[in-house]
């Protein structure tokens, strides 16, 4: 199956048409002066190789396809949405993890990537796998990012920069699978999904309060047509898991209606939804369209369960 990484970013490419953020002559200035990451796997583009966790991808079969066939810490065979968004916007080749201690000013200045795989909204998300939750990355951006970013530009210019860019969040898939496996289960689902979409509206208002006005929300895709999801569902047909996509629907639902009223509340911002849902969607339904011959099993081992150190050389693809 493909990573979800592709699938959004087919997402982004429709979006990309849209003059909103559209930047399609080589001699043009960038839309937005950086661009910052909040979010999971489908982000992390090597935050994790810095803290002490298991969700690790710095290690082969990762990387394979990235430029030196080598693995960074990316979820991925090759680069990520925020690697390629970047280059799009003619920001920068890649979108470099806030974590890499080596970062150039120049890197600062034009955005970085505070993601953090297998990482949610909810804190509870990442306690096990000892990953940055959102709250831990609003944290890493309020007090580390932002001081070193006013000590390279000054406050004024760092404060344009903040109020100029991109706020990029993708979270929430890993909350949803965790919460039908775990004894979140006790709230009903509606309550779950009303306590996260709280969580959505605190990261938000925080990057707000630090500066940020332009954002994007991705909502959830598919999550019951997750390899792992169907395994554990028990279903020997190998279907996706169609209580859990119609969750996932009910929330992208609320959180396209939570969107205006967010922005009405903070003024000067500007919110956009991205439905990752239907580009996954239009994946599954046409996969000879898009050169996919597999949607049903993960890349390595058995496809059933293994992804992080799971997948290594004595699983190979």
């Amino acid at each position: 199956m493909a990573h979800p990484a592709i699938l959004l970013l087919l997402a982004l490419l429709l979006l990309l048409a849209s003059p909103a953020i559209s930047s399609t002559k080589r001699t043009q200035q960038p839309k937005f002066p950086a661009i910052f990451y909040f979010g999971d796997s489908i982000f992390d583009t090597g935050n994790n190789n810095h803290i002490p966790t298991l969700g690790l991808a710095n290690h082969p079969p990762y990387g394979r396809d990235f430029p030196g066939s080598r693995p960074t810490g990316r979820f991925s065979n090759g680069r990520l949405v925020p690697d390629l968004l970047n280059e799009r916007l003619q920001l920068k080749e890649f979108a470099p993890p806030f974590l890499d201690r080596s970062l150039s000013d120049k890197d600062i200045m034009t955005g970085v990537n505070f993601a953090s795989a297998g990482s949610g909204f909810d804190d509870r998300t990442s306690h096990l796998a000892n990953t940055m939750p959102l709250s831990a990355q609003g944290d890493l951006f309020r007090d580390e990012y932002l001081p070193r970013l006013r000590s390279i530009a000054g406050d004024k210019e760092a404060a344009r920069i903040i109020a100029s860019s991109l706020m990029f969040i993708n979270a929430g898939t890993n909350d949803f699978t965790h919460y039908y496996r775990s004894s979140r289960r006790r709230l009903g689902i509606g309550e779950y999904q009303d306590t996260v979409l709280q969580l959505v509206r605190a990261h938000v208002k925080e990057l707000y309060n630090l500066g940020g006005r332009q954002f994007i929300l991705a909502g959830l895709p598919p999550f019951g047509c997750i390899p792992l999801q169907i395994t554990l569902s028990g279903d020997l047909e190998r279907g996706c898991v169609d209580e859990q996509n119609s969750e996932a629907q009910v929330y992208n639902s609320k959180l396209q209606k939570l969107i205006p009223t967010l922005q009405g509340s903070l003024r000067g911002s500007k919110i956009v939804y991205l439905n990752a849902y239907e580009a996954l969607t239009v994946i599954l339904q046409g996969t000879n369209k898009y050169g996919f011959t597999e949607t049903t099993l993960g890349c390595c081992g058995t496809g059933l369960t293994e992804v992080g150190i799971l997948c290594n050389r004595f699983t190979p693809i």
